[in-house]
């Protein structure tokens, strides 16, 4: 038996779990819990509470958001007149609530699919035998405890006058990003802002259930995990470059 097999559970214990007693077993009983979720593949519910506790964050950080200074900010370099700036200002608005709930509820089903999707495609490369519909599951609950992040914002944010978007993600120090200023040094943010507790816990999570599902070694399987993860943090950190 390899490690990858520990706590593999039998498909009649699979079929009797519910959706969502496997999202406090994600928690208490990970090992057990994705070893079910590898053979019988759930994913919806997961990733639908994401979606729900992300929507009242977004109107929370856009109501709150300076849009004045955001503006300037990301229009400094146009020189437009007070009129010019005042309209842009208008345009912004409209566009960036529209944008921001529709991207607060849509983000968690599109990073679930890409990052399943990318996933899967990295087992059939090393020759692993797994479902795309598992890669799937395992995904959206190794995700789920990053659920925890937008409730904690929530509550730290709520008696906030002004919130500066482009800082909400280093607010509850879960990640290393709060020591370099994002417009200080966009690059250097990105890479810290990667060292982050739900992305190892994610990743973590990610090797248990897709070791579970391909019968691979865990220790397999961490390698491609982490080189996928690699690639997106540098990924990231090139994007940030470009930006002005």
């Amino acid at each position: 038996m390899t490690d990858g097999e520990a706590g593999v559970a039998s498909p009649q214990e699979a079929h009797r779990e519910s959706a969502i007693s496997r999202l406090i077993g994600v928690f208490v009983s990970p090992a057990r819990t994705f070893a079910s979720i590898a053979a019988r593949p759930t994913w919806l519910l997961p990733v639908a509470i994401t979606s729900a506790v992300s929507l009242p964050l977004s109107e929370l950080i856009l109501s709150r958001m300076d849009w004045r200074a955001v503006a300037a900010r990301q229009l400094a370099n146009r020189h437009l007149s007070e009129e010019q700036m005042e309209a842009a200002l208008g345009t912004m608005r409209k566009i960036g609530w529209i944008l921001g709930d529709v991207l607060a509820v849509a983000a968690p089903f599109v990073v679930a699919l890409v990052v399943g999707a990318v996933l899967w495609g990295g087992c059939q490369a090393f020759g692993w035998e797994v479902r795309f519909r598992q890669a799937l599951g395992v995904t959206a609950h190794a995700f789920f405890p990053a659920v925890l992040a937008p409730v904690a914002l929530i509550a730290l944010l709520w008696n906030r006058e002004t919130i500066d978007p482009e800082v909400v993600g280093d607010a509850l120090h879960t990640n290393l990003g709060f020591l370099v200023d994002p417009h200080e040094n966009k690059v250097l943010h990105s890479l810290a802002s990667s060292v982050d507790l739900f992305s190892f816990w994610s990743m973590a999570l990610l090797v248990l259930g897709l070791s579970a599902a391909a019968g691979a070694s865990r220790k397999h399987m961490a390698i491609l995990v982490v080189s996928l993860w690699a690639l997106y943090v540098l990924g990231k950190a090139g994007f940030a470059a470009l930006r002005p």
